[in-house]
């Protein structure tokens, strides 16, 4: 087997920070995951839950990065951007390495650490994005660390244990590991050079005629064509890294992008103006992304059992779109489509509490999923208040109590709305990586289209 000292060439001041970087992912997926599942046990081995934190991230962490927790996407953007440049590089130039056969192991370690000594400026400068989400929080970079980019294997061929590691440069033989995982040489544990001469040992002996070895016999296994393949596989697992990592910056990129469309349309009182103003034109039915309301059933009846039921209709409603794909419900439109306005002055600010109440007591889920706005729609000076509830699609199903210990699981259809069982619903998510708003830019687009 190889002799673990000939990687002192590896390593400089330029490798050795891509395994600082690699500290901070895997520090940050611990302390992340650490908070994200809670361990019971079972008949058989382990269960693992979502916590309410698992829940909010849901499977897409980029996703519940930007939307939930970042408090300035403009400089996140700002300094992704910047980053994604020296990445694009790093991609490229780590693409070229898989073009050279080298001559012996320790001249593909020099190699290696002469592509990082050569793009010095690009490893710095990813090194001090990393530096800056991490001082942000410690979550943050598991942006650049997550499923939706990596796919498991290649997270799992990437790990090794850094939880009682206080800092990046605790120990020496550890970040040795690390540079080791980032420049291809090694997954998890074990060394490519040693899993290549393994591989290739069996494959002749699986080749040989059992009947004609002798006992004592030794295995000859050619060098050159373990340094072959050695060399192409490291040189495709350096290469996936800096993929994978520009990839992930590019997703944190369109990701930031996403947000802003939304949060700016959503803010927008000329938008919701033009959509009310174009769904009431249009010639088709009301679409499965939205309905028409004249009022609540729930602000014009006082006694129960109708209140209740009244209660029970609209958290329906807006379960129902949450249990879909989102969508948004218009309130002061009559049958005609015309509009009749919710009201003003103290009875508007009545009837929006009533309605948050409903939404708060009714709906069986622990994450906000609708949002409230108020739209001045009609002639210029005759202008009437409208009420907008915009509802995210949920990755997890919605349900409804009847105030009774019963609940149903409603689903907005084109036909109208269907209450399938809850595990029926919940099965329609399951490409549903975390609660979102992405059903807006498809009003966008029917603005457009209109």
């Amino acid at each position: 087997m190889l002799d673990e000292k000939v990687h002192e060439v590896l390593f400089s001041d330029a490798t050795m920070k891509l395994g600082e970087i690699h500290w901070a992912l895997l520090k940050s997926e611990k302390a992340m995951d650490s908070k994200r599942w809670e361990v019971t046990k079972a008949t058989i081995g382990s269960n693992y839950e979502d916590t309410d934190f698992g829940k909010e991230v849901g499977l897409d962490e980029i996703h519940w990065w930007i939307f939930r927790k970042e408090t300035d996407v403009d400089e996140l953007l700002a300094q992704t951007e910047r980053t994604l440049v020296s990445a694009q590089i790093l991609k490229i130039a780590s693409a070229k390495l898989k073009t050279r056969e080298q001559a012996s192991y320790r001249a593909l370690l020099l190699t290696l650490k002469d592509f990082a000594e050569k793009h010095r400026a690009e490893v710095d400068s990813l090194h001090a994005y990393v530096a800056w989400l991490m001082n942000r929080d410690l979550m943050a970079p598991r942006m650049l660390f997550t499923y939706r980019v990596w796919g498991s294997t290649q997270m799992s061929d990437r790990r090794v244990d850094v939880e009682n590691e206080e800092n990046a440069r605790a120990d020496i033989k550890k970040r040795h590991t690390l540079t080791e995982i980032v420049m291809g040489v090694r997954q998890r544990q074990e060394l490519v050079y040693d899993k290549v001469h393994n591989e290739i040992g069996f494959e002749i002996f699986e080749g040989l005629d059992p009947e004609g070895i002798a006992d004592d016999a030794t295995l000859h296994i050619p060098e050159n064509a373990v340094l072959r393949r050695t060399g192409y596989a490291v040189q495709d697992n350096c290469q996936a890294y800096f993929k994978e990592i520009r990839e992930s910056l590019r997703n944190i990129v369109l990701e930031v992008e996403k947000f802003k469309v939304q949060r700016d349309l959503f803010q927008s009182e000329r938008f919701w103006r033009k959509f009310i103003t174009k769904a009431r034109e249009a010639r088709t039915g009301e679409s499965q992304l939205w309905d028409f309301k004249e009022t609540l059933t729930v602000w014009q009846v006082k006694n129960d059992p109708a209140r209740r039921q009244a209660k029970i209709t609209f958290a329906e409603d807006v379960a129902s779109f949450a249990n879909a794909s989102g969508g948004v419900l218009i309130i002061g439109l009559n049958d005609k489509r015309q509009v009749v306005g919710i009201g003003e002055g103290r009875l508007l600010e009545s009837r929006l509490k009533v309605a948050r109440d409903v939404i708060a007591e009714y709906i069986v889920n622990d994450r906000d999923l609708a949002s409230f706005r108020q739209v001045a729609v009609g002639e210029k000076g005759k202008e009437k208040i409208c009420l907008v509830v915009v509802v995210s699609q949920s990755r997890q199903a919605v349900g409804v109590s009847d105030g009774g210990g019963r609940y149903s699981y409603p689903v907005r259809r084109e036909t109208g709305i269907t209450r399938p069982p809850r595990d029926e619903v919940q099965i329609s998510k399951l490409d549903v990586k975390s609660d979102n708003r992405d059903f807006m830019h498809k009003l966008q687009q029917f603005i457009h289209d209109n």
